[in-house]
């Protein structure tokens, strides 16, 4: 068990700034690019967290159903950039048209790390992604892009490859609440529940949407200052 310690930093941010409280309902799935490893899965109703691992994209599908969400946060690039037919290397518009996309570049231009969608290694889980998109969408959920470590970035919480144990007590001075504070969930799930509130921003109408209307658009936290 994860010894508990305070976090020593004063977040731009908390809980109770949300103006919808807890009629607030979002799943966040941190995805991965094959069926084989298992993705995070997290259901956020107000401040209350519950995760799970799951594999296929039938089990995300009928967790997500089950709880009835508002907002289906992914995070998974979920679109490609301008031009590009495919995810594959064999793509005709790869030299044209690349393989980032603008919201990659905006985040890059702001300090905010990420990989680009269409890297040999990110293939797979973008394709994932957008096909998963497109089935909760033909269901009725809203789906947005959600990334955890822009989240996290903004938010003055540390990435889960710099510190866990950092993260998980900066969601609880957040003021969030779940199983999560024990410290016993895979670091999936804890994206998983930083996806989820992504959705919770996206809901009370405090994000910024970053991207072109070609390619659609990546969900940042926003609030006013």
């Amino acid at each position: 068990m994860m010894t508990d310690f305070d976090y020593d930093k004063e977040l731009p941010f908390s809980f109770t700034d949300f103006t919808a409280g807890k009629s607030l309902h979002s799943v966040g799935i941190d995805l991965t690019g094959n069926e084989k490893k298992a993705s995070g899965w997290c259901a956020l109703r107000g401040n209350l967290a519950s995760t799970s691992k799951l594999f296929t994209n039938e089990d995300l599908i009928s967790k997500t159903i089950s709880v009835n969400p508002t907002i289906v946060s992914i995070d998974s690039p979920l679109s490609l950039p301008f031009g590009r037919l495919s995810v594959f290397d064999d793509d005709p518009g790869r030299a044209t048209f690349g393989i980032t996309r603008t919201c990659e570049r905006i985040m890059s231009k702001r300090g905010i790390r990420s990989y680009p969608p269409l890297i040999k290694s990110m293939q797979q889980l973008t394709l994932r992604g957008i096909e998963l998109a497109q089935i909760f969408r033909s269901l009725g959920y809203t789906v947005i892009e959600g990334f955890p470590g822009a989240a996290q970035d903004i938010l003055g919480l540390p990435r889960k490859q710099k510190d866990l144990p950092q993260l998980i007590n900066g969601l609880k001075h957040f003021g969030l609440r779940g199983d999560f504070s024990n410290g016993m969930l895979s670091h999936d799930e804890i994206d998983a529940i930083t996806a989820a509130l992504v959705g919770h921003f996206f809901t009370d109408h405090k994000f910024e949407a970053i991207g072109t209307s070609e390619e659609g658009y990546l969900i940042l936290p926003k609030w006013a200052k």
